[in-house]
């Protein structure tokens, strides 16, 4: 697939990686999240699994979460692809937070229609994670996107303290 702003590049999944093939990653954040949150009711919902050293989704963007008429807040869509990419870097054995994210809304997402989500991660340096993602119908790629995460290699509770900077 041919890409306009991102790499495209899927760093393999190590060797090492409990996440397989298939494998749901849908309770690795917490349930009050609102991407991938099952509790939350205002969430999205998501499920993501492990496909082809990505993280993968089909979803259906409702109505609730329109901008302009009939398309997708570009906030929703931004939302959606960071966590993604977030999971990308657990299944490659990185907890991490975003440091950096740049989208690029190629052209608009309509609400109410199944778009795939897909997000793998391109390079591995130290504490440092980078990846990208795309939201397509059929062969139309309508955003791409790229990160840095930074991983948490510290007391969890520590680095989420309220006025602290990450790492």
């Amino acid at each position: 697939m041919n890409y306009k702003y991102i790499s495209g590049e899927v760093l393999p999944l190590s060797e090492e990686t409990p996440w397989v093939e298939g494998t749901k990653l849908q309770d690795i954040y917490p349930n009050s999240s609102f991407v991938s949150g099952t509790k939350n009711p205002e969430g999205m919902k998501i499920h993501p699994v492990v496909k082809n050293n990505m993280v993968q989704i089909k979803y259906t963007f409702e109505k609730r979460f329109e901008g302009g008429p009939g398309l997708v807040h570009g906030g929703i869509l931004a939302a959606a692809i960071d966590d993604l990419m977030g999971y990308a870097t657990v299944i490659h054995n990185h907890m991490c937070v975003t440091a950096n994210l740049s989208v690029n809304y190629i052209s608009p997402v309509p609400v109410e229609k199944e778009f795939e989500l897909l997000a793998w991660v391109t390079k591995l340096d130290g504490k440092k994670v980078s990846a990208e993602s795309i939201i397509k119908l059929d062969d139309k790629i309508h955003v791409e996107s790229s990160a840095l995460f930074i991983e948490i290699r510290e007391d969890v509770e520590e680095i989420f303290k309220i006025d602290k900077n990450y790492p």
